[in-house]
């Protein structure tokens, strides 16, 4: 792999590039070897390669195909499920009006499926049972869906590839549909054939062949199952994911757009049971008193996006338990897949919200401790401004929607329009002693002046 790595460096500064990412996905996250792999192209290239997870390789396909249907002149609305089909797992997105709202990592994949069946591959029990497990990820792949009526599939990937080519050979288009009926026709021909004998019919060798056998097999269940007679197979690559972040105007590496990055949160509020409007008006809080403290906290557009998300999210934990829903909630951000987020701000947000009631960060809690010091202050800052929004809407009815900060004689005073405030003073004095720590000010509600 070194010496195929050193090639293409070599070809790379003949033809004068001056910038290289290099990223590796599945086969590399489940080596064992993976770090010395790594550290040896480090150390004899130079080159930096980048083992991703599986939220960043879903936001790379989504922003490849966000830029092949912009060359295509092709719209995606409604809701559309991106799914990448690769040699040793699968990619699933939900792409709701344009926008990625959902991504999750299937432990599917061709080579993977044709690999644990390789011993039945002179059997009739070879089809079948491909056929059989097929049937059975994508059961489980839809059901782990949201709620949401897919209008429109797009299936990717090589063996996806080679099947449009060889069932549709006329079809030459950037993105282009491939009928149900004809994989159905194709998968009964090939099912009962020997290994010799399929690829022959195939026109390529016996792995190759191995290898459509269980891409097919995955469609004609996909469509079954959602009624379609077609999916849409575009031609992408992972390398265009990566050349779209280079662009001008790109947002980069692990980077979504704010409205994309936000409509991830949502669905995982939705998904959770969570109350959506007390979500909102939470967030809608916590930026407002954020925009308005910027001399205090001197924090930027991205800690902005962060606090956002978190607000959104932060009692998702109630689905699991209600009384340690701060916890929970930093469980489920830990473990879940929202691309558009590196690895340590996926942490951030999970403290975020996990610091927005009961104890502060301590000197115990070894995960806030494991951050770096520039992430550990941003989390201490977000998290107190957090449990300022949070203490405002303690009936969880929006009762106060807007707020005007102003710091005056060492206090932060917070002014809402209402003018009955007990409840609201006496929920902000059990949460602002974090804010006070961290920005040096006592908290005060301000309630409206009366005419």
């Amino acid at each position: 792999m070194v010496e195929a790595f050193a090639g293409i460096v070599a070809a790379a500064t003949a033809y004068g590039v001056g910038r290289l990412r290099a990223v590796a996905t599945t086969a590399l996250r489940e080596a064992s070897n993976s770090d010395v792999l790594v550290e040896r192209l480090h150390s004899k290239l130079g080159i930096e390669l980048e083992i991703i997870d599986s939220s960043e390789e879903a936001r790379l396909y989504f922003e490849a195909l966000r830029a092949l249907a912009k060359r295509d002149k092709r719209k995606l609305p409604g809701v559309t499920a991106l799914i990448d089909v690769g040699g040793g797992s699968t990619c699933l997105s939900l792409i709701r009006a344009g926008k990625l709202a959902h991504s999750v990592d299937e432990h599917f994949g061709t080579l993977r499926l044709s690999s644990e069946f390789r011993d039945l591959k002179d059997s009739i029990d070879y089809a079948i049972t491909i056929d059989r497990s097929s049937h059975g990820t994508v059961r489980m792949m839809l059901g782990r869906l949201p709620e949401a009526k897919v209008e429109t599939l797009v299936v990717n990937g090589p063996d996806i590839r080679r099947l449009l080519a060889l069932l549709a050979p006329d079809a030459k288009g950037l993105i282009e549909p491939l009928p149900a009926a004809a994989v159905e026709s194709f998968f009964q021909r090939m099912r009962n054939l020997t290994p010799r004998a399929r690829a022959e019919a195939c026109g390529c060798d016996v792995h190759q062949a191995s290898l459509l056998l269980p891409a097919a097999s995955f469609i004609r269940h996909l469509c079954g199952e959602l009624g379609r007679d077609k999916v849409l197979v575009p031609q992408l690559t992972l390398r265009d994911g990566l050349i779209a972040d280079m662009v001008p105007g790109a947002h980069g590496p692990h980077h979504l757009d704010h409205e994309t990055l936000l409509a991830e949160a949502w669905q995982l509020v939705a998904k959770y049971g969570g109350n959506l409007e007390y979500a909102g008006n939470t967030a809608s809080l916590a930026v407002q008193i954020f925009d308005q403290s910027r001399e205090l906290h001197g924090l930027g557009v991205r800690d902005r996006g962060l606090l956002e998300f978190s607000a959104l999210v932060h009692d998702i934990g109630s689905f699991i338990n209600v009384r340690n829903r701060h916890k929970h909630t930093q469980y489920i951000i830990n473990s879940a897949d929202i691309p558009g987020l590196t690895r340590e701000e996926k942490e951030m947000v999970g403290h975020i919200a996990r610091y927005h009631r009961r104890s502060p960060p301590q000197s115990h809690h070894i995960a806030f401790r494991a951050l770096s010091r520039h992430a550990r202050v941003v989390v201490s800052h977000l998290a107190a401004i957090l449990r300022l929004a949070y203490g405002l809407d303690v009936e969880r009815t929006q009762r106060i929607r807007r707020v005007r900060c102003e710091v005056a004689r060492g206090k932060l005073l917070l002014h809402v329009d209402r003018r009955q405030i007990a409840l609201e003073r006496w929920s902000i004095a059990g949460k602002a002693q974090m804010f006070q720590e961290v920005f040096g000010l006592e908290v005060v509600v301000v309630p409206r002046e009366e005419a």
